[in-house]
This record gives C-alpha cells, structure tokens and sequence, in this order.
C-alpha cells in the first residue's frame, strides 16, 4: 500500500462528511423517489422530503469537489458526481410536475430524464468511492465498482432504456404514462423489483467503505499527532 497523499486536516474533514451526505442522502432519495414514483397518491411530505434528501446528496458531492490534492482521477470523478447531483437537483421539480400531469409529453421525457440522472448518480458515487481508495493506496474498492458499474448497466440502464421508450410514446399518444408505469411495477414479482433496486445498494455499500477509510484516515492522523 502506497503512503497517502498529504492533505490538510480540513480537507479529510470534507471527505468524511461529503460521503456521510451522500450515504444518507443517496439512500433516503432512491427510497423517496422510488415511494414518489410508484405511489398511487403523492403525499406532499415525502415530496419535500426527498426534495431535502437530493439537496443533501448535492452537498456532500460539494464537499468532496472541494477537495483537490487527491490527484487527476480523483478530481475528474468528483467534479462529475457533482455535476450528476446538480442535473439531479434540476430535474426534481420536472418528475413532481410529471405526477401532476401524467399526459404531457414534456414532463413525462423531463421525469423520466430524472430516473436515468438517479441511476447515473449512483454510478457516479461507485466511481469516486473507488478513485478515493486507488488515491490512497488501497486498490480493493476497484474490482467492487466494476461489479456495481456492470450490473447497473445491465439490470438498470438497459431495461430502463426500454421503458423510457414505451413511456414516452405512450404520453406522445396522450396516454397516463405514470399511471402504466405504477400498473406495471404493481405487477411485478418483488424478485425483479429487488434486482432492479441491488447496483443501488451496491452502490451505497461503496460510498460507506470509502467513508470509513476516509474517517480512518483522519482518526489515524489525529493519533498520531496527539502520540507526537
């Protein structure tokens, strides 16, 4: 294991938190939207509240873009995860509008825009998780990611495609769109609803690894500063 690039104490304090804000936020968002989504009736609370939770997500990808002594690839990954939150962020209201307004074509494509940004977020999350440990020397996260990246392309992003297609025609007809959709997932077996569900909770065992190496870090040099 290679020694680990010196950063300032405020730097590794980023780093905890900006993955403790997206452990919390990425969960708390994909269970609200997915409860949003798929819910007959939209309740006004879950709707600020998962609001809230993307707004979380947002700021510890904040914090991790403010650390850059981390090397290239590490900047490059946390600069697009912040990107993927901030797009996320945007595309909130439109999945909020899409609930009010099943038919209509524009928010029907914005929101299911929205869904594809969740999953390419999670994505982005399993990527700066990995690139933190490889800048740190410890190069075991990577095998993990590729996992997650492989299986959320194909369990995901693939049958999605497909959805997102016959939705969107369905609102160009004029057509619930929504309406299909919670149908469908009401007929589901909750085998593939889980499958469906596993890259994000791949994805957040990911973000909860690389806090720990990165409180680690911080606790280590804490100690041994105290032990100096």
């Amino acid at each position: 294991m290679t020694a680990p690039p010196p950063l300032s104490v405020r730097d590794r304090v980023m780093l905890v938190q900006g993955f403790y804000f997206l452990f919390f936020g990425g969960l708390a968002s994909v269970v609200l939207v997915v409860e949003t989504t798929v819910a007959m009736t939209a309740h006004a609370f879950s709707t600020a509240l998962c609001g809230a939770s993307l707004v979380a997500l947002l700021i510890g990808a904040w914090r991790l873009r403010r650390v850059k002594s981390l090397g290239t690839e590490w900047a490059q990954s946390a600069r697009c995860l912040f990107i993927a939150a901030a797009l996320l962020v945007y595309l909130f209201p439109f999945l909020w509008a899409w609930r009010q307004l099943p038919r209509n074509f524009y928010f029907c494509c914005h929101g299911l825009a929205f869904l594809a940004m969740l999953v390419l977020t999670m994505m982005a999350m399993s990527v700066a998780s990995a690139a933190l440990a490889r800048a740190l020397g410890r190069k075991g996260l990577t095998w993990q990611m590729v996992v997650t990246l492989v299986t959320a392309v194909v369990v995901q992003l693939a049958p999605f495609a497909v959805l997102a297609c016959t939705l969107a025609a369905g609102a160009l007809r004029g057509e619930d769109s929504l309406m299909w959709l919670q149908v469908t997932a009401a007929q589901l077996h909750p085998f593939f609803i889980t499958l469906w569900l596993l890259p994000f909770t791949l994805s957040l065992s990911l973000v909860w690894t690389a806090k720990d190496i990165a409180l680690e870090w911080l606790v280590a040099d804490d100690v041994t500063q105290n032990c100096g």
